[in-house]
Formats: structure tokens, C-alpha cells, sequence
């Protein structure tokens, strides 16, 4: 028969539960100097929620995660906040240019329509002194 393989339980009480010897390790600070192999990223997130037990190795590159951490999060912040002065892409430009090209065109339109309508009313005028001047 196959053997039955058992999963271990999650727990918000052990999630963050400290060993002694991890206690040991942090208070000596010997972990920092250990020599253990790295964790995957897989093992590090298990173990930052508390799925599987922490190492040595998990204390030791703690500090190293934490500080890259806060880089990407400052990276972040800093794209978010400087998102309109990095330029624009080649789609934005040619939005702004048509855009632009469009308003040309209707400030062209009004400036046609102010002088035709100006036009037909000096000719309106220059018929009306002339009926009346018949009459």
C-alpha cells in the first residue's frame, strides 16, 4: 500500500512562531554569517506567511529582501509620480497632432465664416443704397 502522505495543517498561531534555535540565532546574530544555501523565492514566501517552517538561511537574507523590497516600491511611486514627463508614445503623439490639426481647421472655419458673412452684408448695404437711390 502506498503511504499516505499528511499536509501540515496552516495555523494562524504558528504563523509567525519563532523556534528557540532561530530565537538563539537572531540573538547571536549567527545566522548573518551562515554559511546554509539560499532559499528559493518559492521557500521565502512560504515561509513569510508561515506555511513552512523559517531557517537560518530565510533570517539570514531577511534584511537583503526587506531593502529590495522598499527599492521597487520607491520605483514605483517615483514612475507614478513622473509619468507625465517621461514624453509621450508614438499613439499619444499622433492623437495630439490630429487634435491639433483639427483645431486649426476650425479656428480657419471661423475666421471664413467672419469674413463671408461680413462680405454679404457690405453687398447687402451697397444694394440697399442703390434701390434707394433709384426710388
Amino acid at each position: 500500500m502506498a503511504k499516505k502522505t499528511t499536509k501540515k495543517k496552516f495555523s494562524f498561531k504558528n504563523m509567525f512562531k519563532v523556534t528557540e534555535s532561530q530565537k538563539q540565532d537572531i540573538a547571536t546574530g549567527k545566522f548573518s554569517s551562515s554559511l546554509a544555501p539560499k532559499n528559493s523565492t518559492k521557500d521565502d514566501f512560504l515561509m513569510d506567511i508561515g506555511i513552512k517552517e523559517k531557517n537560518q538561511s530565510y533570517f539570514r537574507d531577511l534584511e537583503d529582501r526587506q531593502k529590495r523590497s522598499q527599492q521597487v516600491v520607491e520605483n514605483m511611486r517615483s514612475r507614478r509620480n513622473s509619468s507625465g514627463s517621461k514624453g509621450e508614445t508614438a499613439a499619444q503623439r499622433a492623437a495630439r497632432l490630429k487634435r491639433e490639426a483639427l483645431e486649426k481647421q476650425k479656428a480657419e472655419g471661423k475666421e471664413r465664416r467672419k469674413k463671408f458673412y461680413k462680405q454679404k452684408d457690405e453687398r447687402l448695404a451697397k444694394l440697399k443704397t442703390k434701390l434707394l437711390n433709384l426710388a
